[in-house]
This record gives structure tokens, C-alpha cells and sequence, in this order.
């Protein structure tokens, strides 16, 4: 595994990326909400709607574990199509990176209601 890791560089790279994303957004999300308290935090909010959803810190758990596990799969799934056709592997990746820097703004917005 470390030397397919080591022969596809561009689809690692950017999937350590989008690895960082996640775990960065979650990770300061996390420690910025548990100072502030356990209360019920805004999870989603909307401009016509209002409030939509609030949960706990348990949400914010859920929603970065299920962030990394699926950045984590598409890793090992592009660096499958990298070996396959290397166009199909760093779409995928880039994908994935895309995913994980809208993840990273989705922790930095509920950041910001709360």
C-alpha cells in the first residue's frame, strides 16, 4: 500500500488534503463549540427559513467522523482508478478534495451562527 501511495503522488497528495480539510474543520469546530458550552447549537441555518436543525456536540462528532470515512474510501477508491486510468483517479480525488473544503466551510459556518 505505502509504495502505490508513493507511485501516485498527485492522488495522494491531494487526497492528504482533503484529509486535512476535514479533520481541520472538525477539530476547530470542536474545541471552539466545547468552550463555549453543551447547550444546543445551530447546526443549519437559513436565510428564509431561519433555524433549521440544532444539536449537540454529538452531531458535530457524527458530521466529522462521516466526513473523514468518506475522504478516506475515495482515497483508496482513486488510488484503485489510478491504477486503472489516471484520469478517472485524480478526478476523483479532486472530487474528494472538493467535498472536504465544502465540509470545511460547512464547520466554519455553524462556527459562525454560534
Amino acid at each position: 500500500m505505502l509504495k502505490r501511495i508513493q507511485k501516485h503522488r498527485i492522488v495522494s497528495i491531494v487526497s492528504g488534503a482533503a484529509v486535512l480539510f476535514t479533520l481541520g474543520g472538525f477539530f476547530w469546530a470542536y474545541f471552539a463549540l466545547r468552550a463555549v458550552g453543551s447547550g444546543p447549537f445551530i447546526l443549519h441555518f437559513n436565510d428564509i427559513d431561519g433555524i433549521t436543525q440544532v444539536g449537540g456536540l454529538s452531531s458535530l462528532v457524527f458530521m466529522g467522523f462521516f466526513g473523514l470515512v468518506v475522504t478516506l474510501m475515495n482515497f483508496a477508491i482513486a488510488l484503485e482508478l489510478e491504477e486503472k486510468d489516471g484520469f478517472l483517479g485524480k478526478i476523483t480525488a479532486v472530487a474528494t478534495l472538493g467535498f472536504a473544503i465544502l465540509l470545511f466551510i460547512a464547520f466554519a459556518a455553524i462556527l459562525n451562527v454560534n
